[in-house]
């Protein structure tokens, strides 16, 4: 691929030797599932480097040559096309809200529904 590292990812460097032989057997002896990986990988590097120049080319690819599940979500993945693009392609995130989000949800597990709101939004604002 054009544009990509050299370099091995640090994921595949833990991959024991026998499952590297076994998932290439199994990719030889079906070429949907090697398309189906391949196409996976695909979508995963442009996720881990920010292509989403390429996601319309992803999408034709999985959905003329790919397996049923993978043109469903390129099918899925054409309807929000913009949003997919401006996900991959933009530096913003939402990880700070998601994470506020997420301690507020387990304040709110931890007391087990048992208290009203009002001592919810105080645990909320001692903990901020």
């Amino acid at each position: 691929m054009a544009g990509t590292s050299s370099r091995t990812s640090p994921r595949r460097w833990r991959r024991p030797a026998a499952d590297v032989a076994q998932l290439d057997a199994v990719r030889s002896a079906c070429p949907e599932i090697a398309q189906a990986c391949d196409l996976a990988r695909e979508f995963t590097d442009m996720l881990r480097q920010r292509r989403g120049h390429l996601l319309r080319d992803w999408i034709q690819k999985a959905e003329l040559g790919g397996p049923d599940a993978i043109g469903i979500f390129a099918d899925s993945t054409r309807q929000y096309l913009h949003a997919f693009t401006a996900g991959l392609t933009l530096p913003y995130s939402s990880g700070i809200v998601e994470g506020h989000v997420n301690r507020i949800k387990t304040i709110k597990r931890q007391m087990y529904g048992r208290a009203s709101f009002a001592l919810l939004r105080a645990r909320i604002l001692l903990q901020a």
